[in-house]
């Protein structure tokens, strides 16, 4: 055979054998990149000092991926830089020294702005072993002070010897410092979520020491909220959102106020009056004789902090009061004519990481954004994403033929949303708002987080994490039609609900030994239990993995054998013998370094015979009748399916579709 001709013989067989691989890879199905689903503006803390230009300037933090730092001219709204935080998806807290650097609390990092230099500085963790920082305050010296999570620890910054100090946990078995305030060369924290407490800290020695709340409060979950003025310590707890007044001097607690809405206190002006929100209004407070008086000023429905700033303009001149809102806006109030003025500061929504995603009754897909919530259409027809503003988290969602269903954190309140009407939420006034529209909320039944969903004969079942610092979730049946729900609350013991499926007339469940954050479980396995809703009855409940902590996913066969995962495992059960009656282990996983588990797992049964779902970064295929597994792709997470099959899936910010 001549050498040109063996050449081409083989060129042929390479090509056929590259053909045949492409069409086996598009046969395999096809990944595609949809785009980046939200891009919210969620501002957690501002503060309030002299820009880069040395004129005043507002600092906003905007919570995204990443953070931004936004440098606001106050008079018009316009944007003076930016600057990213990277490493940080959120800002709790900030605060201008006396030297006029701004320090913010991104994520589990320090930075510190320079506003003669226009630069940000990541000054590192202060405390290796915390995940999230708080409200941050300055001391006369230029130190800077915060809160942690998840153990509750306080800190310090020293900018002088550029080196951190930790105090270690504020108060025992409490997983937050949400707030400090530094009066008197002390530092206060405010601690929780199992029991709120107030400790006073000195910074030269460490030594702690318990301020006893007013016994009334003993029940109390957290103090949320501190600020110290001239010798006068506010305290805000919830849930009661009582403000307690402490008087420093007199080291007794002088007054309490109901109904505070927070987040902050503002600094007094000239006249010794402070200004904080009652209800939906501003109020002023006398510190000399604690006389309370409202403002009249109805649009200070949102402050993440406070500043009094020189500002022109009829009916403001003089010192106003400025404060920043979560939706990127800040209002102004000049308690000496009382005029005020609302302004849209130039802030660009972030792009934040997607938090849930589902089917709705339309065909479209649906997603939720986190930490600032959001709410986007992604539209299969025209191939494009339609943004919602102002709606909050939703952990999950479920889609009946008409409607979709979503709940949202904080309160588990769950909402009803009808894709054919038009989009119409108010934040503001949620009672008010009729698309989606707020049915109830399962905060007075002590849950917060609804993640397990499931259908069936006109009803939703909704299983629920608990509130922070608590255990024992719950299970609330909605009926469709007329809208009444029951809550049946701790049918397992001590552990949250998770995961739902329904059929003939059973929901059965999988549960989480983990509560709510800053709780300690105290089960070891989680469960699998069924009830029956006509009977109002648990029929049993078992642990279908031994040593698995949570049951994340369940899912029906058409066989009628139901089907649990947990992160790593997959186990078959047969509700006729409520037998396991198989098990086996997928992907690797170990539970030694889990602080918490409620959701991260997905299984879907399809009628190709085969189950799909996500874990562990692992878009993937079981086969029932082999128990062999398929990956189908690599770091997805989250799971939906449209109905021409397809699956779509998440990779941080943006919203991918596997075509099958």
């Amino acid at each position: 055979m001549k050498k040109w001709y063996r050449n081409l013989l083989l060129c042929c067989l390479l090509a056929m054998s590259f053909f045949s691989f492409s069409m086996q890879a598009h046969a395999a199905g096809q990944t595609e990149r949809l785009g980046t689903a939200h891009f919210n503006i969620g501002i957690h803390s501002s503060a309030y000092g002299k820009g880069p230009d040395g004129n005043q300037a507002i600092y906003a933090a905007a919570s995204g991926t990443p953070t931004m730092l936004n440098i606001i001219n106050p008079v018009d709204g316009k944007k003076i830089a930016t600057h990213p935080l990277n490493g940080a998806a959120s800002a709790w807290g900030m605060v201008v020294d006396p030297n006029g650097f701004v320090y913010i609390a991104g994520g589990s990092f320090l930075y510190r702005y320079d506003p003669k230099t226009d630069t940000v500085t990541n000054l590192g963790k202060p405390v290796q072993s915390e995940t999230a920082l708080w409200r941050l305050q300055s001391d006369h010296l230029g130190r800077i002070f915060g809160g942690t999570y998840p153990n509750g620890k306080v800190f310090m910054y020293d900018p002088e010897k550029k080196s951190f100090t930790d105090f270690g946990q504020a108060a025992g078995d409490q997983g937050y410092t949400r707030s400090v305030a530094v009066a008197q060369r002390h530092v206060y924290a405010g601690t929780g979520v199992k029991k709120a407490q107030l400790v006073e800290i000195m910074p030269e020695t460490g030594k702690k020491k318990n301020i006893p709340l007013p016994e009334k409060f003993a029940d109390q979950q957290d103090l949320y909220d501190l600020d110290a003025y001239r010798g006068f310590l506010f305290a805000r707890l919830t849930p009661s959102n009582t403000m307690l007044v402490y008087d420093l001097k007199k080291k007794k607690w002088v007054d309490e106020i109901e109904n505070v809405k927070g987040s902050r206190v503002s600094p007094p002006d000239a006249k010794g009056l402070v200004y904080f929100n009652i209800g939906d209004e501003l109020y002023s407070y006398r510190l000399t004789d604690k006389k309370l008086t409202p403002t009249g000023y109805k649009e200070s429905w949102s402050n993440k902090g406070f500043g009094w700033m020189n500002l022109p303009g009829p009916g403001i001149k003089g010192k106003s009061l400025v404060s920043m809102r979560y939706n990127g806006s800040f209002w102004i109030y000049n308690p000496k004519t009382g005029q005020s003025k609302s302004i849209e500061a130039d802030i660009e929504g972030q792009p934040v990481e997607i938090q849930s995603i589902g089917r709705g009754p339309d065909g479209n897909i649906y997603t939720s954004g986190y930490p600032t919530g959001g709410f986007t259409k992604y539209s299969l027809e025209d191939q494009e994403f339609t943004r919602f503003r102002g709606f909050g988290q939703a952990e999950n969602m479920l889609s009946t033929d008409r409607f979709l269903y979503l709940g949202v954190y904080t309160g588990g309140v769950i909402y009803k949303y009808d894709p054919e009407k038009p989009y119409d939420h108010d934040p503001v006034n949620v009672p008010k708002a009729t698309n989606p529209r707020a049915l109830f909320s399962l905060k007075s039944d002590g849950q917060d987080r609804p993640f397990g969903w499931a259908k069936g004969d006109g009803n939703l079942f909704i299983g629920t994490v608990p509130d922070y610092g608590k255990l024992g979730g719950a299970l609330t049946v909605l009926n469709e039609d007329t809208e009444s729900y029951k809550v049946h609350s701790n049918i397992v013991s001590n552990q949250s609900i998770i995961s739902l499926s329904y059929n003939d007339g059973i929901v059965y469940g999988g549960t989480s030994v983990f509560g709510g954050l800053g709780s300690t479980p105290t089960e070891s396995e989680g469960k699998l239990f069924a009830y029956d809703p006509a009977a109002n009855k648990k029929l049993f409940e078992i642990s279908p993995l031994p040593g698995e902590k949570a049951i994340g996913a369940l899912s029906f066969d058409k066989n009628g054998y139901l089907w649990g995962m947990s992160p790593g495992k997959i186990f078959k059960f047969d509700p006729a013998t409520k037998q396991v009656i198989g098990s086996k282990e997928l992907f690797p996983f170990s539970w030694s370094s889990i602080g918490h588990y409620w959701r991260g797992v997905f299984l879907d049964y399809d009628a190709d015979g085969n189950f799909y779902g996500t874990t562990l970064g692992q878009l993937f295929k079981f086969n029932p009748e082999t128990w062999e597994t398929e990956i189908l792709d690599e770091d997805a997470s989250l799971y939906a399916k449209d109905r021409d099959g397809n699956f779509y899936f998440s990779r941080g910010t943006d919203l991918y579709r596997y075509t099958r």
